[in-house]
């Protein structure tokens, strides 16, 4: 964020008499604030980071903001270059700019960058952790919660997962035969020559091997991918496994058409859950000009980028549960345990790009199982809109993330009826006022329009009648 970003906020955080997500406002004309390693803190993990003007006072009773201007900014940059030299747990680079902005006021102005994932979360050292750690959320600073604390140790550089020890397995336990395909499939992309032979360091160097307690072991990444037999063979590899459920109709009520728990090691995962989902979906016929033509009820490439996220991006660290493939007659539900990463959101997940397990993205990449990092999204949402089928819907919760594709009799949906039903998916019914509530700030009236289209387009039904009226997703 350079200077004029950061007066361009300034200036409409004053038009709004509001603070933005990205933009702190502080009185502070004299001095840096004790607690300003809150703010601090709580910019560093905001996506891109955020910026901190010094100088602008909040009247809270009156929604008010008013520039006060500094004092003393000489001084007040000397201690935030303590705060951010000395007492941080990440020595972030920040960019302080001096704001004319009458002839007898100046304000200062810090920018926050981003702090990198594998060091967050970056706290105040003098208070450690979980205390010393904030997030910014709307407007406000908060702090991290434990769930976030949880979840930024693990992605930290000391506690990625992947690269742990993978228990229970040797290095005579990978498929010597695999790695070397692997190598020599980079070699040959990098013009450089095939590699014949394999050791220690190198399998240490792409995350496969690592050193525990002095003994080279393989980590999680290497094992589950390079494995000689079925990973979940072993404790406590038992759950790491794809359970697919292909149902009669429009929820697990209904009857089992068919099953399969897909095991192996990842890649083959991804290739077996796959072929179970072509084989159990619809194929219709199309004409283009003069030529006939089948294609299956979802784009095939849209499918395959689920799937492989599913693997990439499940949390391993929760061995008590599958990832989960069902198949409804009107729906494709992908589900994974472990939710979106810190930053990560429903809204921003189009953009954002991160890995929980940057080593088995890294190696399934290698083994052409993943596009270019960040493009799987953008894959989903391009070909389910080339095919005219609606905006996919993506749930985030404390312990999973699922992705769904509407079928065909949702292709018409807008953005708020496809909230609509997405609610009516996890509740089973909804009355007006609960999609009032789900669509905040809509009229009434917009609301009964999407309702009444939904009916007739046969997507849901109404049942009841006057105060009673509710609705359901037709069958």
């Amino acid at each position: 964020m350079n200077e004029q970003q950061i007066k361009e906020k300034l200036e409409f955080a004053l038009q709004i008499n509001s603070e933005l997500p990205e933009l702190e406002l502080k009185t502070a004309s004299n001095n840096v604030p004790k607690d300003i390693w809150r703010s601090i803190s709580a910019m560093s993990h905001r996506r891109g980071g955020g910026a901190i003007i010094f100088g602008v006072k909040q009247d809270v009773a009156q929604q008010k903001l008013e520039v006060v201007g500094c004092n003393d900014i000489d001084r007040m940059q000397q201690k935030l270059i303590e705060y951010f030299n000395d007492k941080m747990s990440y020595v972030l680079r920040p960019k302080y700019y001096i704001i004319r902005y009458t002839q007898d006021k100046n304000l200062l102005a810090v920018y926050t960058p981003e702090c990198p994932h594998e060091y967050k979360p970056c706290y105040y050292k003098p208070v450690g952790l979980p205390h010393g750690a904030y997030i910014r959320e709307g407007h406000t600073n908060r702090p991290l919660t434990d769930n976030e604390f949880r979840t930024y140790v693990a992605l930290s550089k000391q506690f990625q997962f992947d690269l742990s020890e993978a228990p229970n397995a040797k290095l005579e336990d990978l498929l010597e035969e695999k790695i070397i395909f692997l190598l020599q499939k980079k070699e040959e992309e990098l013009k450089r020559g095939a590699i014949v032979k394999i050791d220690n360091e190198l399998l240490q160097n792409i995350g496969v091997v690592g050193e525990f307690h002095e003994v080279k072991k393989p980590t999680i990444a290497g094992f589950l991918i390079f494995a000689k037999t079925l990973p979940y063979e072993k404790y406590p590899y038992e759950r790491y496994v794809i359970r697919c459920v292909k149902f009669s109709g429009n929820d697990s009520a209904s009857s089992i058409i068919d099953k399969l728990d897909v095991v192996g090691t990842l890649d083959q995962q991804i290739d077996g859950a796959y072929k179970f989902i072509l084989r159990n979906i619809r194929k219709t016929a199309h004409i283009s000009g003069t030529k006939r033509y089948e294609r299956y009820e979802y784009p095939e490439q849209a499918i395959r980028e689920l799937v492989a996220n599913a693997v990439i991006h499940r949390d391993y660290k929760i061995t008590e549960t599958f990832t989960q493939i069902h198949i409804f007659k009107d729906r494709l539900e992908i589900a994974n345990p472990g939710s979106l990463p810190p930053g990560v959101t429903v809204d921003n997940i189009k953009d954002a790009q991160f890995s929980r397990n940057a080593i088995i993205a890294g190696r399934l990449k290698d083994l052409d199982y993943l596009e270019e990092y960040g493009r799987g999204i953008d894959i989903v949402l391009s070909k389910m809109e080339e095919w005219g089928l609606a905006y996919p819907l993506f749930r985030n919760s404390v312990n999973s993330f699922q992705s769904i594709l509407l079928g065909q009799k949702f292709k018409d949906l807008n953005i708020r009826q496809a909230k609509i039903i997405d609610h009516l998916l996890i509740k089973g019914q909804l009355t007006i006022r609960d999609c009032l509530k789900i669509l905040k700030d809509v009229p009434r009236v917009t609301v009964n329009s999407d309702l009444r289209e939904l009916k007739e387009l046969e997507v849901i039904a109404q049942k009841g009648a006057s105060v009673n009226t509710y609705y359901t997703i037709a069958i």
